[in-house]
């Protein structure tokens, strides 16, 4: 009987213990937040803004421990412009870091036919998005859909993009994928415009070949009014 009551006494002791520690992290004012840090970009109104709007309780005062990073991380990511988002919560100081990472646009992405007010960027996923900064000596790409999947030539002409030399970035006009998958640039690198086939199915490895072969080719005198180049198969270009 008395061992029982020991047991029941413990039982008891720990029960009220786990309570008032669940109090004390969930409900007391003795664990709350002290500040709210958010690194990564200088749009912290913006973040705050739709922390607000999403209910969150990323709030000053507001017990620490109500805070679920995953949802809070959720409500930022929402954002388009933003590419992650990871809140940390450091119980001594009572302080929480949201470390934000905006998306870096690669080109300004424009759909023949669609006027927006805002420029739409091209990310290196390829995806494109809105953001709240301005970006500037990006190249502006128009893409011929072709009725195709958006989605999938976004991808090819973000990878294409994001591998492609710096000094022939700015020519570029538009670019068109073809039911191949052949990416058609074309550009205003010199005059005669000029339109390259880039092939399919190209590695970062294949487009620097081919970026040095099409240099080449256009320091050749004789090709000074070509218009057309198929860099399709690199050692075997063709010209017209």
């Amino acid at each position: 009987m008395h061992r029982k009551l020991n047991r029941i006494g413990l039982t008891f002791f720990v029960v009220t213990i786990f309570g008032a520690l669940i109090y004390v992290l969930g409900w007391s004012s003795l664990i709350t937040i002290q500040t709210v840090e958010i690194k990564g970009t200088n749009q912290e109104g913006l973040i705050s803004g739709q922390l607000l709007a999403g209910e969150s309780n990323l709030v000053l005062g507001k017990p620490l421990a109500r805070v679920n990073p995953k949802h809070e991380e959720n409500l930022i990511s929402d954002l388009e412009w933003i590419a992650a988002a990871k809140v940390s919560r450091n119980w001594w100081t009572r302080e929480v870091e949201v470390l934000v990472t905006p998306k870096i646009p690669i080109a300004i992405f424009k759909i023949p036919g669609v006027t927006s007010d805002n420029p739409r960027y091209l990310a290196s996923d390829g995806t494109d998005f809105s953001s709240p900064q301005s970006f500037t000596n990006l190249a502006t790409i128009s893409l011929i859909t072709n009725g195709q999947n958006l989605i999938a030539q976004r991808r090819i002409v973000a990878g294409f993009v994001a591998n492609l030399p710096a000094d022939l970035i700015p020519g570029l006009e538009n670019l068109e994928i073809t039911k191949k998958g052949e990416v058609i640039m074309a550009t205003e690198l010199r005059k005669p415009a000029l339109r390259i086939n880039w092939g399919s199915s190209n590695s970062s490895e294949e487009i620097i070949v081919k970026s040095n072969v099409l240099k080449g080719l256009l320091d050749l005198p004789e090709n000074k009014k070509i218009s057309y180049v198929d860099l399709s198969v690199a050692n075997a270009p063709v010209v017209k």
